[in-house]
């Protein structure tokens, strides 16, 4: 098979997905966040102090199920209110606010004091809400090989291109009694500017930089494989790649029912993603004022999942249209409160009440 055209032709066919929420609760998404939110049952109307009118935002495709979900339940219990939301990646999103073409941005990656600066000059104070966290996935398709567990050296070796056949003796060394065939690893990494792809490396630099050592940000020179846009778009062109490996948030890789990488963590365990080892995670995360939540990826507790991230919305603190504003505030607070009731079901962790009720104190100064 001729892995870079088929890779090409699966980037060029991505699409942003595309999530609106109009009277009623109907909305729009990508198939695989559809099948994924599909899974979980609305319970009762929540009780939400709803607003009016209709407000834009874009950015990361790592809370796009989620945000699917919540965009849903709110718009069944608020009528009258429209929430749109697409699914571009966190650099286009923070891009957008800056350039003030939407109300609010998702992001798995904080601004930078040179994007905050432009955008507070347009919009005014931005506010960094965490709303959800999750995992991000070491998702892997290889014919016959059902459980993998890996070494943080392995992974960066992997995707800095020095480990580079299934069968090498690092990837033996930690799958005894897997039977690994002997073909090329095909590396699939995101094309676009991705909070996902800064977490992910952020991960490598830390857990080990004395191998991958080509930096953490949204977007960096990788040294191997091939790109594709988004988190679906690098699910899907795994899913469709023997021998291929990827990251992604976790909910695409369960929803394409892809292997998932075991990690090994700081204390020695090799440890699944789930919501119960990124909340252990997530309690060795530093958390300072201003909400940019510090996430410590060699976290020393043996149950705890290293490659986890919080996923913000960026908002301005005080934006220009009142009914925005009030809207905004509704969903935002929706979001963290009744909201966090579907992230476990679809592979997200809840916020630590600590930090949710944190988060809610921040959302609460949204006004105009």
């Amino acid at each position: 098979m001729n892995t870079t055209s088929h890779i090409r032709g699966i980037r060029g066919a991505a699409v942003a997905i595309v999530l609106v929420a109009l009277v009623g609760g109907a909305c729009g998404s990508s198939k695989k966040a559809s099948r994924a939110a599909s899974t979980t049952t609305t319970a009762a109307k929540p009780q939400v102090s709803c607003a009016t009118g209709s407000v834009s935002g874009a950015g990361s495709t790592f809370v796009s199920t989620l945000m699917q979900q919540w965009i849903k339940d709110y718009g069944a219990a608020c009528p009258g209110a429209t929430v749109n939301y697409q699914a571009v990646g966190s650099g286009a999103g923070i891009q957008q606010l800056i350039a003030g073409t939407i109300d609010f941005a998702g992001s798995d990656v904080t601004m930078k004091p040179l994007e905050q600066t432009p955008a507070e000059a347009k919009v005014g104070p931005v506010l960094h809400i965490p709303w959800a966290a999750g995992a991000i996935a070491v998702e892997f398709n290889v014919s016959g090989v059902t459980s993998l567990q890996l070494t943080p050296e392995t992974i960066a070796g992997i995707f800095a291109g020095k480990i580079t056949k299934w069968n090498a003796a690092a990837i033996k060394a930690t799958n005894s009694g897997v039977t690994l065939p002997s073909e090329g690893i095909q590396v699939i990494h995101r094309s676009d500017g991705s909070g996902t792809t800064a977490a992910f490396t952020s991960y490598l630099t830390a857990a080990a930089g004395s191998v991958w050592t080509f930096g953490a940000a949204k977007d960096v020179p990788w040294p191997t494989g091939q790109g594709a846009k988004g988190s679906d778009g690098v699910t899907a062109a795994v899913k469709q790649t023997e021998g291929a490996i990827g990251y992604a948030e976790l909910s695409f890789d369960k929803a394409n029912s892809l292997g998932t990488v075991k990690v090994k963590n700081a204390a020695g365990s090799f440890v699944e993603p789930n919501a119960t080892s990124v909340a252990a995670a997530l309690a060795e995360a530093t958390i300072p004022a201003d909400l940019k939540v510090k996430i410590n990826y060699t976290p020393t507790n043996p149950a705890a999942y290293p490659i986890t991230t919080d996923t913000f919305v960026i908002v301005p603190q005080k934006p220009a249209d009142p009914a925005k504003a009030k809207l905004l505030k509704s969903f935002i607070l929706y979001a963290l409160d009744a909201g966090q009731q579907s992230a476990v079901s679809l592979y997200y962790a809840p916020l630590p009440s600590s930090l949710a009720s944190q988060a809610k104190t921040a959302a609460e100064s949204i006004h105009a």
